[in-house]
């Protein structure tokens, strides 16, 4: 009975895990060979060969990172206006003084 249960274990396990995302290549002519990649071409179009999600995965880390990068510039865009403005006053007092 726990052999029984071990096994479903396994093949659920085994299924419900995404699979590493494959390239397409025709390696020979025979039909098998064609066969095998036509399924591959398959797999591709019908979205189960785990390629849109990699490539989705990939667009939020960059989508992550430009939000991180755009923050940092508007931080740092906030601090030069307040130095620019600073160094407006200033030399509106200079101007005063002559």
């Amino acid at each position: 009975m726990r052999a029984v249960i071990l096994l479903i274990t396994v093949c659920l396990v085994h299924i419900t895990t995404p699979t590493m995302a494959h390239e397409c290549v025709l390696s020979g002519t025979s039909a098998s060979e064609i066969t095998i990649y036509n399924s591959c071409k398959n797999d591709l179009i019908m979205g189960q060969s785990g390629h849109a999600r990699q490539k989705d995965e990939a667009e939020n880390q960059d989508n992550t990172a430009l939000t991180a990068r755009v923050k940092a510039l508007e931080a740092e865009n906030q601090g030069l206006r307040a130095r620019l403005e600073t160094a407006r006053r200033q030399l509106l007092d200079l101007a005063k003084d002559l």
